[in-house]
């Protein structure tokens, strides 16, 4: 870009800055934006652009906070400045901070689908899911022709208290959107229903955590002479960690596929003769659902990253198990959903879904505990003379109705406490309107433990050992965290709901032979609570246990699980066997 010459034929310092920022001279452009303000001081767009050199240039976020300040201040209608200072805001963490000036910034830049989006995530992560719903809301009627936002946005949705109809109409039109291509040509996979089978899994989360409990005993256990394992790695190289080192080996076939755009994926998935892909994100993460529109494979599954539908006809099967997502009772119905009025029976998940839904006999997935993880400690209460329940779930998940349900608790065992742990704790005003939503509910704050972001997995894993009981959070149960903490030796309270995401507290508490600690009502999970509080004795007794319990349950018998996961493989592959080679195209 060049602009007019300035006075003597020599151009403006500010455009010159903004040519040379534009070439990647980030300092040079910075003297230069300096220059022009002394010589214009007042100018809210070279004090931005100021500001986007300086962050380029990683100058401290005080700095680069104060100068986009200044331009708000000069002219308040000035909304880049607001959204810029918002970016710097929530990268330091401040989420609090962020979501003020973001919240300006959309008003005064309605049209940004971005700045919307930037404004949802913020919403999010500090518990406003409900919020944050409707800002990604505003920013899909800006950008309706991108996915990433959709995902987001069903994601979001899940925190809500939806029915399962309702959010099967939400995903419906994701499909109705992305889930349509080209006809694909017929596959060449050999329709034996018995050989060899080719299992593609697609996932951002070939590294530690997700994929370090839940991944490896995928990878190290399938039976090889009966399937073949390519992985379709979608995660960044400069990402990949030790955890991806050890699955390129685990694989018979690894792809990294983060740079291929949907065709060329798919093209690369179908050449490879994939005859299961299996999505392991759902809406979630890094995820390319339009991608299996093109039908690179004859049998597609999704599985595991997400605890809903994808509302595609191109996805003919999601992984799950009978606690999780009931059957229909005798004389309800079953198969895809999606026709209104499709469901008698609340509880038929079926109904709610656009894929078939393939049972294993439960749980759905199957748990490595972390080899690393500290010793369980005695009863913390006994530490500190009180009952700490808990919860180290995303804040998005504690709606209204969840935080009402902790105060009855709280209110039923006197004396108790509650901590709560999630990254955007660590901001002050985030923490404070945590304290506040409680104080409303009759809970004095002082009752309340907060904590944020503890970088070191083994100190994060040893924070469990804080908490005397788990709470679960309703309607989007915990998964990774109700398995961290049934490994720190906590109970976990759980209300069983009419979808999977509410009902994942169930799927986990039954297979380690809990069930009891698996509520039908509110009222019936707040005494259940309280009840465990209240003797010490038995709680004690639950908790040097949990371990040996975890272990031994179905949750960590990879073996079975294995098994059952290849089971319903085989039989997805006999059906399309079946059906002929066209049938699913």
């Amino acid at each position: 870009m060049s602009g007019p010459a300035g006075a003597g034929g020599q151009a403006d310092p500010a455009v010159l800055a903004f040519d040379l920022h534009a070439a990647g001279r980030t300092d040079e452009a910075e003297t230069l934006y300096r220059r022009a303000l002394a010589d214009a001081p007042m100018q809210p767009a070279i004090l931005h652009n100021l500001a986007l050199a300086m962050e380029s240039n990683r100058r401290p976020p005080d700095r680069i906070l104060a100068v986009y300040r200044i331009a708000s201040a000069i002219d308040p209608s000035y909304g880049k400045a607001e959204a810029g200072a918002g970016g710097v805001a929530f990268g330091r963490g401040a989420v609090g901070t962020a979501l003020r000036h973001w919240e300006r910034a959309v008003r005064l830049v309605l049209d940004n689908a971005s700045l919307w989006f930037n404004l949802g995530v913020a919403q999010q992560m500090a518990g406003d899911a409900a919020a944050a719903a409707d800002s990604y809301a505003a920013a899909l009627r800006l950008r309706p022709d991108d996915p990433a936002m959709w995902s987001q946005h069903l994601l979001c949705l899940n925190y809500l208290d939806l029915s399962g109809r309702e959010l099967l109409e939400r995903h419906r039109r994701f499909g109705d959107a992305f889930g349509t291509a080209a006809a694909a040509p017929p596959h060449a996979n050999a329709a034996d229903p018995e050989r060899r089978l080719r299992i593609g899994y697609l996932s951002v989360e070939f590294r530690s955590h997700l994929g370090g409990y839940f991944l490896a005993p995928l990878l190290e256990r399938h039976d090889r002479t009966a399937v073949e394992i390519t992985c379709y790695s979608l995660l960044p190289p400069d990402r990949e960690d030790e955890v991806t080192a050890r699955f390129r080996t685990l694989a018979d076939r690894w792809r990294t596929v983060d740079r291929l755009d949907n065709e060329a994926l798919a093209a690369r998935i179908r050449a490879d003769g994939i005859d299961i892909l299996v999505d392991l994100a759902g809406h979630s993460g890094l995820n390319r659902l339009p991608m299996l529109a093109r039908r690179p494979a004859p049998v597609q599954a999704t599985w595991l990253g997400y605890p809903n539908t994808t509302g595609l006809d191109c996805v003919d099967y999601r992984i799950v198990d009978p606690v999780s997502d009931p059957p229909a009772s005798p004389g309800g119905t079953s198969g895809r959903g999606g026709a209104a009025g499709h469901a008698a029976d609340a509880h038929a998940a079926d109904a709610h879904a656009s894929e078939s839904l393939a049972r294993l006999p439960g749980p759905f997935l199957c748990f490595r505990p972390p080899a690393d993880a500290p010793a369980v400690v005695p009863l913390p209460a006994g530490a500190r003379g009180a009952v700490t329940f808990g919860s180290f779930n995303k804040l998005a998940k504690l709606t209204d109705a969840t935080v009402a349900l902790w105060a009855e608790v709280l209110r039923r065992a006197p004396g108790t406490r509650l901590l709560l742990k999630d990254r955007p704790l660590s901001c002050p005003e985030v923490a404070r309107s945590w304290r506040d939503r409680f104080a409303r509910h009759g809970i004095d704050p002082d009752r309340l433990d907060l904590l944020g972001w503890i970088a070191d997995p083994g100190g994060h894993l040893a924070a469990y050992n804080r908490i005397d009981i788990a709470l679960d959070p309703h309607p989007y149960n915990g998964t990774i965290t109700t398995c961290d903490l049934l490994w720190m030796g906590a109970p976990l309270v759980t209300l069983r709901g009419e979808r999977h995401a509410a009902r994942v507290g169930a799927s986990l508490m039954t297979a380690i032979g809990l069930p009891g600690l698996v509520a039908a009502t509110p009222d019936r999970y707040a005494d259940i609570a309280a009840g465990l509080a209240g003797d010490l004795t038995g709680l004690m007794r639950l908790r040097m246990g949990m371990r040996e319990r975890v272990a031994a349950s179905p949750l960590c018998d990879e073996p079975r699980f294995l098994r059952h996961l290849e089971t319903a493989y085989r039989l997805m592959w006999r059906h399309w066997c079946a059906a002929g080679r066209s049938a699913l195209r």
